[in-house]
């Protein structure tokens, strides 16, 4: 008997009560994959409607998995990961837009990287676009160190090779699960980087997305997402001091200067760190950190 064809790409939407901006992203999705691809959908427990329209899909690349009780947004992804089969592992979230082109252009782009990123198109609720933001590209090597300076890499954009993805065993359940795994794959050596300029996705801002009710930069009890970043710091840059005090204590334009002296310690780290970098690595990166921190 035939193999089965393996899919070069399986996308992954964690969604709950996703409507009705799930139609357009299903929708978006289908339009801009492959045909020897998957969808996978996890309904996380809905309750609004999301249950009948993807039973209604009529698209044999669509796979839809259901929690009755939901378990959040970082066990349903992990629970996707496990069930993808694709050589390659994307991202939708359950409120945004695919554009045409995504899927092309990233694949071409994930030449010598695990894992690549691009900008996004900000939308509003009602598909009004606002103002475009210039994104520049980060590079294989500055990744890890502007990852220590916040999340950089936006979860819905990701592409890479399942291998990768797998590699770092799931999503933890942490206040920022994407930003934790970002900081956990630069540490063990995963390549990633984010592509300049072209959008592939339009990002849905809206007063409901999940995204708005979780600051997790305001949080101090984060004791997944501190080690993560703690790890990366002394692997990356030689940082031994407190990851609490660097991550909820970031230097703010309407707040007073953090006094902390693991606040300088960690900007000087950075800045030695800085010299390894390329020339124009280093620019950008110097630029963000002097105005950062105030240096």
């Amino acid at each position: 008997m035939p193999r089965p064809t393996v899919p070069q790409l399986s996308v992954m939407i964690p969604v709950k009560n996703g409507m009705p901006y799930l139609k357009s992203t299903i929708a978006s999705t289908l339009f801009a994959m492959p045909r020897d691809s998957e969808l996978l959908v996890m309904d996380d427990g809905s309750t609004d409607g999301t249950t009948e329209f993807l039973a209604s899909v009529r698209d044999t690349r669509l796979k839809v998995f259901r929690n009755e009780v939901s378990v959040g947004v970082a066990a349903a992804g992990t629970t996707l990961l496990e069930n993808s089969t694709g050589e390659h592992v994307a991202r939708m979230d359950g409120d945004d837009i695919c554009l045409p082109w995504r899927f092309s252009v990233e694949r071409r782009a994930l030449k010598g990287a695990d894992i690549v990123f691009s900008p996004m198109l900000l939308i509003s609720a009602r598909n009004l676009p606002f103002r475009p933001r210039l994104e520049r590209g980060l590079s294989i090597d500055a990744v890890p160190l502007h990852l220590l300076l916040g999340n950089v890499l936006a979860n819905p954009t990701m592409y890479g090779t399942r291998e990768a993805l797998e590699s770092l065993n799931g999503y933890q359940k942490t206040h920022a699960e994407d930003y934790d795994m970002w900081l956990r794959a630069a540490t063990a050596g995963v390549r990633m980087r984010r592509l300049d300029a072209i959008p592939t996705i339009a990002y849905r801002r809206h007063s409901s997305q999940l995204s708005r009710s979780r600051p997790w930069d305001s949080k101090s009890d984060d004791l997944v997402l501190e080690r993560s970043f703690q790890e990366l710091a002394k692997a990356t840059i030689g940082f031994t001091g407190s990851a609490s005090t660097v991550l909820y204590n970031r230097p703010r334009a309407d707040k007073p200067y953090p006094t902390d002296p693991d606040i300088l310690n960690f900007a000087n780290c950075m800045l030695d760190a800085c010299r390894r970098l390329t020339e124009k690595d280093r620019q950008g990166l110097e630029t963000k950190l002097r105005a950062m921190y105030r240096l």
